[in-house]
Parts: C-alpha cells; structure tokens; sequence
C-alpha cells in the first residue's frame, strides 16, 4: 500500500496528537486533578420534573427511590392495564458527535416484576443490543433479576407478559459473555434476535483492574452494533438504541456510555472534553457515573486505548 505525502503527514499528526490527548490524560490522573473536575459536575439537573416516576402505583418500579428517570426523556411504553401509565425506570440518552446520534437507553436491572416491561421496551424500541454491567447478585445482593434463560433450562425459553425468550447460544470471552436470543411476541408471532452482553469481570468493590479486558467488552459491543445494524432496512433511516444497564442504571452504565463517547471523540479528533460529556449524560440521567474511582476509571480505559492505537 502507498501513502501520499498529505496521507503521512495526517497520519504523524494523528499519532502525535493521541500521544499528546495520552500525556493530558495521564497528568490529570497523576496530580489527582479528575477529583476537582469531577466534583465540579452537578449530579443532576436543577430543577428537573420526575412527576411519572414519582406516581405512588410506581414507586414499586423502582429498584431506588432516588434514582429515576427524568420526566422530559424518559422511556414511555405502550400502557397497558396493568402499567396504565407506561412507566419504566429508563432514560434516552442522545449526543451527537462529528453529526452522527449515539442512542443508548439507560436503565436500571429490571426487578421480578418489571421483567414484562423491560422486554415491552426492547421490543417497542427495536433494541437489538443489551449491554449488562453487573451480575444478577453480587456479595449476597440482587443486582438484576434474571430476565433472560440459562442454556439448559426447559426449552431453553422463558416467557415475560407478551414475549417469549428464548436463549440460542452463549460464548464466554474470559470477562465478557456473548449469548444470543429470539424473542417472540406471542400475540402476532413476530420474532427478533437480540444479542446480551454481559460483563462478568465488575468487582463488587471499587473497578476492574483488568482495563484491557473492558475495553474488549467495549469492542464487543461497537462489533455486535456495527453487524446488527448492518442487517437493518437500509431504506429506513433507523438508529435503534443500545440498552445498557447495571443495577441503578447510572454508575457502571455511566462508565460504559462515556468511555464509549470518549473514544468516538478521540476517533473523530473532537475536543477531549471528558467533565463536559459527563454533564451532558446527568443532563439526560441523573447521577451518571456515581463515584470518583468510576471516572478515573474511565481515563484509565482511555489512555488504554490511545495506547493500543498507537500501536498500530
């Protein structure tokens, strides 16, 4: 392959500029100078309406009480009798980089009795990716009752309201599992395929120390969406969101969302501007990425992968 003289040049800046973003990243780390930037990050919007999530038939469809979706972008679902209100404790989450949307739905583990909404949602939203951040009980804790069939289970299938699920496959990747599901809505027979990634490598302390492996959940996830959308009516212009979600649905999953920005920012040679993106997510969900070892966490994958990039 040959390279023009412009194409060289692009590209020694290129390498220079990743090697400056990684010096920036690693100084702030270094001189503890994340705390104050993140400290500086309101948690949540002033002033915000939570009047759906705060109904008293809802508050039982909260994993937290202090932890809801705001009233401007939360998650509607078609109601029904016994959801009259079409509430679930998720948030839309859309920023847009270099002119083209990120949509995620934030939300929180679904409870025994929300599993019938949380597939509702999937299925009314055209989700075909699932990002799980937790394990369903973590130190004797249920973190996220378990929505979807273990392989081996009759049938392999579970119903949920109106959806069968049924588990096709599962790979485990050291710290990350890939499983593959149909699911049905039994009313009209129509089926989807949705792929569940989970993270399994989440400490019940604190973050994982293993950042390569994290960031290989992340590729996993930009690998499945990249294929899923790749199947998707072409004459339609469909941008279906990725469901991701933890136990609250704002600490882990705030990690996953901003690291994943980040890294289109550093792809796009947009501004490194980490506190501001962060803002623009509790703009959206309140308390996104709830701990300061979770946001150095995050310059910690980035500066990961300025390095892996450097290497190529």
């Amino acid at each position: 392959m040959h390279y023009t003289s412009s194409e060289c040049l692009k590209s020694v800046f290129s390498c220079e500029g990743r090697d400056l973003d990684c010096k920036t990243l690693e100084l702030k780390l270094e001189e503890e100078r994340v705390f104050t930037e993140y400290e500086q990050v309101p948690k949540k919007r002033a002033n915000c309406a939570l009047a759906t999530a705060s109904l008293p038939e809802n508050t039982e469809r909260n994993r937290f009480r202090d932890v809801v979706p705001y009233e401007e972008n939360r998650v509607e679902l078609v109601p029904n009798k016994e959801n009259n209100t079409g509430y679930i404790n998720a948030s839309h989450i859309k920023v847009m980089i270099r002119g083209e949307e990120w949509h995620y739905i934030a939300t929180q583990g679904p409870l025994a009795s929300t599993c019938a909404d949380f597939w509702q949602m999937v299925w009314e939203q055209g989700v075909n990716v699932i990002a799980m951040v937790t394990a369903e009980e973590e130190g004797g804790r249920s973190k996220s009752h378990r929505y979807w069939p273990k392989l081996g289970s009759k049938h392999n299938s579970a119903t949920h309201g109106k959806f069968k699920v049924t588990t096709k496959f599962r790979t485990d990747s050291g710290c990350y599992a890939t499983t593959g599901l149909k699911v049905k809505h039994l009313l009209s027979g129509q089926e989807r395929t949705v792929w569940h990634l989970q993270y399994t490598d989440w400490p019940e302390q604190g973050c994982p120390e293993y950042v390569v492996g994290f960031l290989s959940y992340l590729e996993e996830i930009q690998s499945v969406r990249r294929h899923t959308n790749s199947m998707l009516d072409t004459s339609k212009s469909l941008n279906p969101p990725v469901v991701v979600h933890c136990s609250a649905g704002v600490g882990r999953t705030g990690v996953v969302i901003l690291t994943e920005l980040m890294i289109s920012c550093l792809e796009h040679n947009e501004p490194m501007e980490v506190p501001h993106m962060l803002s623009e997510l509790r703009h959206q969900r309140m308390l996104m990425v709830q701990t300061i070892s979770q946001y150095k966490f995050v310059y910690q994958v980035l500066i990961q992968f300025l390095k892996n990039s450097r290497l190529i």
